[in-house]
């Protein structure tokens, strides 16, 4: 589950990219928004410095939170590179996400996966490749690793849908954070298949470990990305 005051953010993310809240006048001040959001100012304030730190607004004394004029809501295409929210969760607000689903197997891990995951030669893991379009275009090749023990019960339905709505909302565990790897490289016979590549142009490689709440690593993944449909926003909380 994501951290409430990071959830809240990207609701009034949502909402300023929408023109829900007027470029010129202030933004509901912290009391109104705590009580919308049924929490405590404190969460608000995590919240507005998570907006002030990525360049959406502004803080003038004594007067409220304002939108900043050269604001401008990323691309279709922008990734935040310090958050993992899932691809359904990141791209809903521009159109629907489909997951093609081209490999789901069991086997046992090898070493880098054993490292990666915390675990052992003898765990079985889940092995899936999915190719994800939004609003029909290829967006991404992702290959991800998942121990059987800690996702009992996956299937194909959850990987056509989403992975991470079943391990929150079925399983009850907490997400919390990951580790990125991010490289330029030469793109491969699936990545020349599946996103349409030429020899020529170079992917966006993603490397990551998502983990639980508790600090165990969830699934291990390489994420593929086209040279010009993939690109990563940083947000460095200081």
């Amino acid at each position: 589950m994501t951290a409430k005051y990071l959830a809240i953010a990207r609701e009034i993310k949502k909402r300023i990219d929408s023109q829900q809240y007027a470029a010129n006048a202030p933004l509901p001040d912290q009391h109104a928004l705590a009580a919308e959001f049924a929490t405590s100012r404190m969460t608000i304030q995590q919240a507005m410095r998570q907006l002030i730190i990525e360049g959406l607004v502004y803080t003038r004394k004594g007067q409220g939170t304002f939108i900043r004029k050269n604001y401008h809501p990323r691309s279709q295409w922008e990734l935040a590179g310090s958050d993992y929210f899932g691809a359904t969760k990141t791209w809903e607000h521009v159109g629907p996400v489909e997951s093609q689903v081209l490999r789901f197997e069991l086997r046992f891990p090898d070493e880098k996966e054993q490292s990666a995951l915390l675990i052992d030669a003898d765990a079985p893991v889940y092995d899936f490749a999915r190719l994800r379009l939004l609003n029909g275009e290829p967006v991404s090749l992702d290959e991800t690793v998942m121990p059987v023990a800690r996702v009992p019960g996956l299937n194909k339905s959850h990987l056509e849908s989403s992975v991470f709505r079943y391990v929150q909302e079925t399983l009850g565990l907490k997400l919390m954070g990951s580790r990125r790897v991010v490289r330029a490289l030469k793109p491969g016979d699936l990545d020349r298949q599946y996103l349409k590549c030429d020899v020529t142009d170079p992917v966006l490689e993603v490397e990551q470990v998502i983990y639980l709440e508790d600090g165990t690593p969830l699934e291990y993944a390489r994420c593929h990305y086209r040279y010009d449909h993939g690109s990563m926003v940083i947000v460095n909380n200081g």
